[in-house]
Protein backbone atom coordinates (compact mmCIF):
# COMPACT_ATOMS: atom_id res chain seq x y z
CA UNK A 1 0.00 0.00 0.00
CA UNK A 2 1.11 3.42 -0.59
CA UNK A 3 1.61 5.75 1.49
CA UNK A 4 -0.59 8.33 2.02
CA UNK A 5 1.79 11.00 3.69
CA UNK A 6 4.14 10.31 0.60
CA UNK A 7 1.68 10.87 -1.86
CA UNK A 8 -0.01 13.89 -0.09
CA UNK A 9 3.40 15.35 0.24
CA UNK A 10 4.48 15.21 -3.52
CA UNK A 11 1.51 16.72 -4.17
CA UNK A 12 1.59 19.82 -1.67
CA UNK A 13 5.50 19.86 -2.00
CA UNK A 14 6.40 18.60 1.35
CA UNK A 15 4.13 21.33 2.80
CA UNK A 16 3.11 21.09 6.84
CA UNK A 17 -0.53 21.95 7.79
CA UNK A 18 0.15 26.25 8.08
CA UNK A 19 1.26 26.16 4.55
CA UNK A 20 -2.03 23.82 3.44
CA UNK A 21 -4.06 26.28 4.93
CA UNK A 22 -2.32 29.08 3.21
CA UNK A 23 -2.58 27.94 -0.08
CA UNK A 24 -6.36 27.11 0.18
CA UNK A 25 -6.84 30.00 1.71
CA UNK A 26 -5.04 32.18 -1.32
CA UNK A 27 -6.95 29.99 -3.92
CA UNK A 28 -10.14 30.63 -1.85
CA UNK A 29 -9.08 34.96 -2.19
CA UNK A 30 -7.88 34.24 -5.89
CA UNK A 31 -11.49 32.94 -6.56
CA UNK A 32 -13.76 35.78 -4.59
CA UNK A 33 -11.38 38.45 -6.03
CA UNK A 34 -11.77 37.81 -9.64
CA UNK A 35 -8.23 36.85 -9.79
CA UNK A 36 -9.27 34.49 -12.41
CA UNK A 37 -6.09 34.37 -15.31
CA UNK A 38 -3.73 33.62 -12.53
CA UNK A 39 -5.79 30.50 -10.63
CA UNK A 40 -6.29 29.47 -14.31
CA UNK A 41 -2.60 28.92 -15.21
CA UNK A 42 -1.79 27.43 -11.86
CA UNK A 43 -4.85 24.83 -12.32
CA UNK A 44 -3.85 23.74 -15.89
CA UNK A 45 -0.31 23.15 -15.19
CA UNK A 46 -1.96 20.52 -12.71
CA UNK A 47 -2.47 17.24 -13.92
CA UNK A 48 -6.54 16.64 -13.16
CA UNK A 49 -6.04 13.11 -13.32
CA UNK A 50 -3.68 13.07 -10.50
CA UNK A 51 -5.60 15.99 -8.63
CA UNK A 52 -8.78 13.52 -8.21
CA UNK A 53 -6.80 10.72 -7.17
CA UNK A 54 -5.55 13.13 -4.19
CA UNK A 55 -9.27 14.01 -3.72
CA UNK A 56 -9.98 10.61 -3.40
CA UNK A 57 -7.40 10.16 -0.86
CA UNK A 58 -8.82 12.90 1.76
CA UNK A 59 -10.70 11.80 4.19
CA UNK A 60 -11.78 13.48 7.95
CA UNK A 61 -8.97 12.32 9.41
CA UNK A 62 -6.51 13.88 7.11
CA UNK A 63 -8.44 16.71 6.63
CA UNK A 64 -8.21 17.01 11.00
CA UNK A 65 -4.54 16.28 10.24
CA UNK A 66 -3.94 19.44 7.95
CA UNK A 67 -6.22 21.06 10.55
CA UNK A 68 -8.67 22.39 7.76
CA UNK A 69 -11.84 23.22 8.77
CA UNK A 70 -14.75 22.14 6.45
CA UNK A 71 -16.93 24.63 7.54
CA UNK A 72 -14.93 27.78 8.03
CA UNK A 73 -14.34 26.84 3.99
CA UNK A 74 -18.16 25.85 3.24
CA UNK A 75 -18.51 29.79 4.56
CA UNK A 76 -16.02 31.18 2.13
CA UNK A 77 -16.86 29.43 -0.91
CA UNK A 78 -20.40 29.66 -2.89
CA UNK A 79 -21.90 27.48 -5.19
CA UNK A 80 -20.84 30.05 -8.07
CA UNK A 81 -17.19 30.07 -7.21
CA UNK A 82 -17.37 26.34 -7.04
CA UNK A 83 -19.28 26.73 -10.81
CA UNK A 84 -16.40 29.28 -11.94
CA UNK A 85 -13.33 26.67 -10.65
CA UNK A 86 -15.23 23.59 -12.15
CA UNK A 87 -15.13 25.82 -15.41
CA UNK A 88 -11.40 26.73 -15.33
CA UNK A 89 -10.62 22.89 -14.42
CA UNK A 90 -11.80 22.58 -17.43
CA UNK A 91 -12.37 18.91 -18.94
CA UNK A 92 -12.69 17.07 -15.25
CA UNK A 93 -13.84 20.58 -13.93
CA UNK A 94 -17.35 18.96 -12.93
CA UNK A 95 -16.14 15.80 -11.29
CA UNK A 96 -13.29 17.56 -9.06
CA UNK A 97 -15.90 19.85 -7.92
CA UNK A 98 -18.28 17.20 -7.55
CA UNK A 99 -15.45 15.45 -5.28
CA UNK A 100 -15.13 18.23 -3.26
CA UNK A 101 -18.74 19.05 -2.73
CA UNK A 102 -18.61 15.59 -1.31
CA UNK A 103 -15.81 16.06 0.74
CA UNK A 104 -16.79 19.28 2.26
CA UNK A 105 -20.58 17.68 2.69
CA UNK A 106 -19.45 15.08 5.01
CA UNK A 107 -20.31 15.57 8.72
Amino acid sequence: MVDINKKLSELFGKMDEKVLQKKINTAIEMLKNGDLDDLSKKLNKMDKNELLEKINEFDESKLKEFNIDKNEIRQKVTDADLSKLSQMLGENGDEIVDKLKGLLEKA
